[in-house]
């Protein structure tokens, strides 16, 4: 991919893709299980196979975005101001994405923008990926938060990072091991969403931001940044309430930008399963 340019690796692309939709009995039971929950009828073939080109190509576009080779993609912005208001207030925030389309041109468009970003994650399911990337641009784990160590010393680090007016970006839609979820409405069934970032979010005080970057054929990234609230509080007599209301809407902006641009879809897996 980085000798040939992203024109001349599509057919991988494809190959990559046609693979998967034939031959991956599981990946194509989940993506037909997701599309048909979607647009309320059992897809066909092609949109199968469009799914996972998509997640396909989005995979591949990251090693462009993090080696800074981005001239062969239309990128367009809204609500980036709101960032950039942000970060002049001296005062951190949360940012909170999905396995929705491209975090990685979110990241690089805050990087082009200056923005004092930190990454939190879990990245034991995909080690392979992540080495890679970071054997393209060492200094990319300097904004990696890795969420799996002591919790203490973690909270700390994020404490220090939002008051010295850092962005602390995380995945909002999946539950880690063991983490506490709350069942909410998401496209017509209850489905679990993690409470942590919401909880880190009202121990923090901290505004917190929705941020998606959504995938167009053939190169288009449109990234969305909204506020999502100034300050996320638990009533101390009903913080479950609380934490309820906050996925709620958090559940229901997702949502919205999933029925916007469906195929950039990217949790194959039963998103509705209960959890044991």
């Amino acid at each position: 991919a980085t000798l040939l340019g992203r024109k001349l690796s599509r057919p991988l692309v494809y190959l990559i893709a046609a693979y998967y939709s034939l031959f991956d009995g599981r990946t194509k039971r989940l993506s037909r299980a997701w599309l048909t929950r979607v647009h309320g009828e059992a897809p066909k073939f092609r949109s199968v196979f469009r799914h996972i080109m998509t997640f396909v190509q989005v995979t591949l576009d990251r090693i462009y975005f993090i080696t800074g080779r981005v001239t062969s993609f239309e990128v367009t912005s809204s609500g980036q101001d709101h960032l950039a208001k942000q970060v002049a207030s001296g005062q951190g925030a949360i940012l909170l994405g999905a396995h929705l389309g491209s975090f990685e041109a979110m990241r690089a468009s805050g990087q082009e923008e200056h923005l004092p970003l930190s990454i939190v994650g879990t990245w034991e399911n995909a080690r392979m990926i992540n080495a890679l990337l970071s054997s393209l641009d060492p200094g990319m784990s300097a904004q990696v938060v890795h969420a799996g160590g002591d919790p203490v010393s973690l909270a700390l680090t994020l404490r220090e990072r939002i008051e010295s007016g850092g962005m602390l970006a995380m995945m909002a839609d999946r539950a880690g091991p063991n983490e506490k979820t709350v069942e909410v409405d998401f496209l017509g069934d209850q489905a679990s969403f993690a409470t942590g970032p919401f909880l880190l979010a009202a121990v923090l005080k901290c505004p917190v931001y929705l941020v998606f970057g959504l995938y167009f054929e053939p190169n288009r990234y449109e990234l969305f940044c909204e506020p999502f609230s100034e300050r996320i509080v638990l009533p101390r007599g009903n913080r479950q309430a609380g934490l309820e209301e906050a996925i709620v809407r958090y559940s229901a902006r997702l949502e919205s930008y999933a029925r916007r641009a469906p195929h950039n879809w990217f949790n194959f897996f039963d998103f509705w399963e209960k959890p044991d």
